[in-house]
């Protein structure tokens, strides 16, 4: 869409030809207003659960819920384990979790049978929540995709270690 402020909707009527396209408008209005009302009420961050901890070499992400920037819901149905990066360079990482659709075949190869929504797991260098406001006990969604930093990572003694002191956001 154009303008993220104005939405968009098919109207049907008696007769009308009902066409792929109309399904997919429809289909984007009714997404674009539930990730607005997710935006605007709840803002972003952890709901519930994403408990982070690393240990023998893993860093582990056990089940929970949370909204990105864009209203995305950000769903971990079970704990999840990822490889903690060598010891070499950078001795802080940040655990992000990103919004993730992807479309899988029909018949044809070019279209896509359905979508399907997950996540992807990832430790990077930057916190991608830096920059975000903090308002009256919520934090404030800028509308933008990009990953949730849910934990920061620091190296101890030749070990990976979850800081106690960062506070990632939460969706109160």
């Amino acid at each position: 869409m154009d303008d993220p402020r104005i939405l968009k909707r098919p109207n049907f009527f008696s007769g009308k030809l009902l066409t792929a396209e109309d399904l997919n408008q429809e289909q984007e209005y009714v997404l674009d207003k539930f990730k607005r009302h997710n935006r605007t009420l709840h803002g972003f961050g952890i709901i519930s659960g994403l408990k982070v901890s690393a240990r023998g070499g893993r860093v582990n992400v056990e089940p929970g819920i949370a909204l990105d920037c864009e209203g995305n819901e950000l769903v971990i149905g079970s704990t999840q384990s990822i490889v903690a990066p060598d010891t070499e360079g950078n001795c802080v990482r940040f655990v992000n979790l990103r919004f993730v659709v992807s479309r899988a075949n029909g018949m044809f190869k070019t279209e896509a049978k359905e979508s399907i929504e997950s996540f992807e797991l990832a430790l990077d260098e930057e916190n991608c929540n830096r920059g975000h406001r903090h308002l009256r006990a919520r934090w404030l969604a800028c509308g933008q995709a990009h990953p949730l930093t849910i934990a920061k990572l620091k190296l101890h003694c030749g070990a990976w270690r979850v800081e106690r002191g960062y506070r990632p956001p939460s969706v109160k």
